[in-house]
């Protein structure tokens, strides 16, 4: 070996050498091992801390604007189209969109009877777009109000709960009471 090719060698160990002493990128190289699944977790977590919040606003919503019809306050409410505005009224004009509200307004016999209306879904689980009734009843009548807000999702790319749907989370509210007697 001549004297050339000992010190290319030579010089090969000690860059190799220095190169796994050096830890001066480690920090950079550990963080991007470990950053996608930790934004991955915290955006999950403020999406459904947000969801939740959205989740309350509609419900909240909902019992404001089924007191319009409890209460006999409901007159001059003469369809879901109208339904739907008095409940985006009970809601922050940033979040709602009325074209992302599907609800419907129906009466029944007895309590027990509640449970058994139509549902706003379909026999394969797809969400029904139109035919809800807007019966409101009237004073001590049982009255059913079934809301389904669609809420876009950010993180749905992963799609975890069954109530997604594509980009969408389908929050439903629902409420059963007896209209007063304001006759």
């Amino acid at each position: 070996m001549s004297g050339r090719e000992k010190h290319r060698r030579f010089l090969g160990t000690r860059l190799l050498r220095s190169l796994l002493k050096d830890r001066e990128g480690v920090t950079a190289i550990e963080f991007s091992m470990v950053a996608l699944p930790f934004f991955i977790i915290v955006f999950g977590i403020m999406e459904v801390g947000i969801t939740m919040f959205v989740n309350r606003m509609v419900d909240n919503a909902l019992i404001s604007a089924s007191r319009l019809i409890r209460t006999g306050q409901h007159i001059d409410i003469s369809s879901n189209e109208e339904f739907k505005n008095k409940i985006c009224g009970f809601m922050p004009a940033f979040m709602c969109d009325i074209e992302r509200i599907i609800v419907a307004v129906e009466t029944a016999n007895t309590f027990s009877e509640a449970s058994d209306k139509a549902s706003l879904y379909d026999e394969h689980g797809d969400l029904k777009e139109d035919g809800f009734s807007h019966a409101p009843g009237g004073a001590g009548d049982i009255v059913v109000v079934k809301l389904i807000y669609k809420w876009p999702m950010m993180t749905s790319a992963l799609n975890l709960a069954l109530n997604d749907h594509g980009t969408e989370r389908f929050l439903t509210s629902t409420m059963v009471f007896r209209n007063e007697p304001w006759e």
